[in-house]
């Protein structure tokens, strides 16, 4: 097993990147878990998404005023925004796990 492999076979994804709308929610298995994940995208101050992550139920993680660059973690997996419209979607894309370490992600859960 690489360490460049990630924890989750993400559905969502495609070629790297996950592509999450605004207030559209997405489910994830994981563990024998049921994670939710959904985002929210604002206008002010400046536009920035929220990503709120549910496990059976029970609120684990909030990411806030995530902008390009930002790095989150789902489900034990570090994901870097590259990009963000408002009240349309936010795209995600993996972060390899050298990077990773380097950012400084923090698990969620």
């Amino acid at each position: 097993m690489t360490s460049d492999r990630p924890q989750v076979k993400c559905l969502f994804e495609f070629d790297g990147r996950w592509v999450l709308h605004h207030h559209v929610p997405y489910t994830v298995e994981h563990d024998g878990s049921v994670h939710r994940i959904m985002t929210t995208i604002f206008a002010e101050p400046s536009v920035h998404g929220r990503i709120q992550i549910n496990r059976d139920g029970q609120l684990v993680a909030e990411y806030d005023e995530l902008v390009p660059g930002s790095v989150v973690e789902i489900t034990g997996d570090a994901w870097r925004m590259a990009e963000v419209e408002y009240r349309t979607r936010v795209v995600l894309e993996r972060v390899p796990e050298a990077t990773k370490e380097a950012a400084g992600a923090q698990a969620g859960e």
